[in-house]
């Protein structure tokens, strides 16, 4: 029998559980009820767990055979919110009540059990190991069904990208370091190699060199290295914040704040013969540091069993194009029912998030014959270990200095403090609950966690449950208004909306269906708010640079640009990516990296960053602006149909800028913050630095 004392082995990963207890003075081990709860002073107003999965938290220390309590966002239910101050609409959905039908494994019983999940995840996860799972491979890329590693590229194409960069007469010493920053990939405290020009990875230890974090070279079936590197998860999801020096779980952050740009990359391998930048037009965004994985919509297209239908396809076809994403952080995935920020699926669905390392063929379902069961196969297998790895992420905790006596005046004023006031005429509906900012994003402070007017029980502490409508919230509306009733209800029976759950007390299909959702309206889900100063750009889009900006509607620029790491001597045409270090780019005071303001008042609104800002073009006449945004909402794929080539450095560049009045940038809404004073904005911020 086991006995942890460590709640994750592997030391390179920057952000644990353990964090839990380190971070903060007045989170505690409640062994009556089972629960982390805020036992130690619970009237106190600073105090936070860093997120993560709960369930992770209460096994440390604990025997192997300790059972599992209860998973406290299964409590999120109907009902569960009624009359309090933090508000619920959006509930827990569990896929797996019958594991024989999903043909999943069913949810751990143990401590052990749970641990066993975890590991499992790491594998696939954490670059650089044994059984590491990349883009569209798995974990096995010369299978059939990973279409013999079509998704992979050599690490002879990888060592001849500086003849594409420009400015090189031979292979620059700092090559690895380069990458990393025209990627905007981060490195990781543990090896992650490939093997340098002439280097035999066997006979190296997989080779000399480091891979930035969004690549990872995978191995053969025997174990051994194969030489062949894949696109990784952390090419979206994963970034860096400050380094080691700014604080102990500082650097790169798997699942949070990412600055990528993986449409770059896919640029720049074309002419070094990549397959899989053959996609780019369908991949590719319009901003660095966003994506468009949220339109699942296209995967929607192929059903469980059987062919496209003709209808299917016309649902898919015509729900639209959702545009831009900045991905949400990985460590708030335990303190949210639903997943996506449209709550699309149940946080218990996992394997929509397998889907982009499930082998190639998965994709299509039955119509692939034997290989589509394969790929399906292996989602099933994996995708529940992949998810509770995800769900076990800390948030870092912040590293300048916090004024107490200010945080606390904000811990109120986030709790308590009503924007819809009589006094405060504020002209946004009203929300459910308390109408402060608890009553979106969770109760934080252990006073408000153990006060049964503000939750049910504590263990509800950060959870986030409520999908705000539309005509509330008034973020950009692109990604809602894809979700369709005919695209929600073709998805519902596709492989990732499990099927066999329809129509059953625990539907894991798409959410946004009517008859799950009920009289909820479509609208975006809110989000826990821990980590919250690591998390900039802010909205669905990131269309917003700083947490000021979001609680001050009025201060808002429409066309920005996030300052760039300096550039050192000799370094060619290299692309610079997005500066991460502390000093020198974090603004404290309004919590956000710093900008630069682009002076393009004349830019017509649907002009992409590509074009020269002082240029006028067809995109000036009103008629073809209504068309494209007509076009753009209503046939899926299409927003990137007039968009420029990825071509010259300056193509490259103005991909840094954000321009929100591009298609799905938007950078309204959230107006219900601005009945704030400047005060209270600065108190409520030095409060977020706290979680």
């Amino acid at each position: 029998m086991r006995i942890h004392t460590t709640p994750v082995a592997p030391l390179r990963r920057a952000t644990t559980a353990l964090s839990c207890l380190l971070l903060s003075g007045t989170l505690m081990v409640s062994t009556i009820s089972h629960a982390f709860v805020y036992n130690d002073d619970p009237d106190a107003l600073l105090g936070s767990s860093r997120g993560g999965l709960w369930q992770w938290d209460y096994c440390y220390g604990k025997d192997d055979s300790e059972p599992l309590p209860e998973d406290p966002r299964t409590l999120v239910q109907p009902g569960i919110s009624d009359g309090k101050a933090v508000h619920f609409n959006a509930y827990w959905a569990e896929c797996h009540v019958d594991p024989e039908a999903v043909q999943e494994e069913a949810h751990a019983d143990t401590c052990g059990e749970l641990r066993d999940y975890f590991y499992r995840g790491e594998r696939l996860m954490d670059t650089g190991g044994d059984g590491v799972a990349a883009l569209f491979v798995g974990n096995s890329y010369n299978d059939w069904a990973a279409a013999g590693g079509i998704a992979t590229f050599t690490a002879s194409q990888y060592n001849r990208l500086w003849r594409i960069w420009g400015g090189f007469s031979q292979r620059p010493n700092n090559f690895d370091e380069l990458v990393s920053n025209r990627y905007g990939s981060g490195f990781s405290e543990g090896r992650n190699p490939y093997p340098l020009p002439g280097e035999d990875p066997n006979q190296t230890n997989g080779g000399s060199g480091q891979l930035p974090e969004m690549f990872t070279q995978v191995r053969k079936d025997d174990g051994s290295w194969s030489g062949r590197i894949g696109v990784t998860c952390h090419g979206c999801h994963s970034g860096e914040v400050g380094s080691k020096a700014d604080g102990p779980d500082l650097g790169f952050q798997f699942g949070g704040s990412s600055a990528t740009d993986l449409n770059l990359f896919l640029r720049d391998m074309l002419p070094l013969g990549y397959l899989a930048s053959g996609v780019t037009p369908l991949n590719l965004t319009q901003t660095r540091g966003t994506n468009n994985a949220s339109a699942v919509n296209i995967a929607f297209l192929f059903p469980d069993q059987g062919l496209p239908t003709i209808s299917g396809f016309l649902n898919i076809l015509s729900s639209g194009s959702t545009g831009s994403m900045d991905s949400p952080n990985w460590w708030n995935m335990g303190h949210r029912p639903l997943k996506f920020v449209d709550g699309l699926f149940p946080m218990d669905a996992p394997r929509v998030d397998a889907v982009f390392y499930t082998p190639i063929f998965g994709l299509f379902g039955g119509t692939a014959a034997g290989l589509g069961e394969q790929g399906q196969e292996w989602m099933r297998t994996h995708g529940p270990d992949m998810n509770l790895w995800v769900e076990t992420m800390k948030a870092p905790k912040y590293p300048l200095p916090v004024d107490e006596d200010l945080a606390k005046t904000g811990a109120v004023l986030f709790h308590e403090l009503d924007l819809w006031a009589e006094d405060r005429n504020n002209p946004i509906p009203r929300p459910e609950g308390n109408g402060s900012c608890a009553s979106c994003h969770g109760a934080y402070a252990p006073r408000y966690v153990n006060d049964p007017e503000f939750l049910a029980t504590p263990l509800l502490e950060g959870m986030a449950g409520y999908v705000v409508p539309l005509d509330i919230i008034g973020t950009d509306r692109r990604r809602a208004l894809t979700n369709t009733e005919g695209m929600a209800t073709t998805g519902a029976d596709n492989f990732f909306g499990y099927p066999a759950t329809k129509d059953t007390e625990n539907d894991c299909g798409p959410q946004v269906q009517k008859k799950i959702r009920g009289d909820r309206e479509i609208g975006y889900l809110a989000q826990p708010l821990y980590g919250v100063w690591a998390s900039a750009p802010y909205f669905h889009n990131g269309s917003v640079p700083n947490v000021w900006e979001v609680l001050k509607p009025q201060d808002r620029y429409p066309i920005w640009r996030r300052v760039s790491a300096p550039r050192a001597e000799g370094e060619g045409n290299v692309v610079m990516g997005f500066d991460t270090n502390l000093q020198r780019a974090f603004d404290a005071e309004k919590m956000g990296w710093k900008y630069d303001r682009i002076q393009c008042e004349s830019l017509p609104p649907m002009v992409a960053p590509g074009f020269n800002c002082s240029t006028r073009n067809i995109y000036a006449t009103p008629w073809i602006q209504i068309f494209l945004e007509w076009l753009y909402g209503n046939l899926t794929g299409a927003w990137n149909l007039d968009f420029p080539p990825i071509i010259t450095t300056e193509n490259m560049e103005n991909r840094k800028i954000m321009n929100t009045h591009m298609y799905s940038h938007g950078n309204e809404g959230h107006e219900f913050t601005s009945v704030l004073t400047d005060e209270e904005r600065y108190a409520l911020i030095e409060y977020l630095k706290t979680l």
